[in-house]
């Protein structure tokens, strides 16, 4: 069996899935949007995912490549909380692995490109998370069970869903 922890990771909410092979075990939110203090609000958040891998204890960590959205501090925060990611994987001998977003949705056959705006690309996580786990949930845990299963399915990983 081997465990899979995706993230989407962002300073703000960061969305968690774990997964049994193929099979979705469940999904976590790390909400720090209450935190109105930016560099405590990215230390917390920094503390929270490395708790939440070193608990959960994945074979595979999975996560979304960091790309300009805003502005360029917020990149920076950004590649900053990947490297922090990556450092704790690498501590602890983890296979991880990095999805380009459009990489991740490609696989799960989204629309995108061109035209295509972030609001659509968000629905789109959400329903096919309604679809095939039959959960309502927000964006950012849409996006990390969408991850986790791009991964699954691009390394036809097998067992139930």
């Amino acid at each position: 069996m081997v465990k899979i922890l995706a993230i989407d990771q962002s300073t703000v909410k960061t969305g968690l899935a774990i997964f049994e092979d193929s099979k979705f075990i469940k999904y976590d939110l790390i909400d720090l949007h209450k935190e109105k203090d930016s560099e405590k609000r990215f230390n917390d958040m920094c503390k929270s995912i490395v708790s939440t891998i070193t608990n959960v204890k994945p074979d595979n960590v999975i996560f979304e490549d960091v790309s300009l959205q805003t502005n360029v501090a917020t990149l920076r925060l950004l590649a900053q909380l990947q490297g922090v990611i990556i450092g704790c994987c690498q501590l602890n001998d983890l296979y991880f692995k990095i999805y380009k977003p459009s990489s991740w949705r490609k696989l799960l056959n989204f629309k995108q490109g061109r035209g295509v705006e972030r609001k659509f690309l968000k629905k789109q996580s959400k329903d096919y998370v309604k679809q095939y786990f039959n959960l309502e949930v927000n964006d950012d845990i849409a996006d990390a069970i969408c991850i986790g299963q791009a991964y699954i399915k691009s390394n036809n990983i097998k067992g139930e869903n």
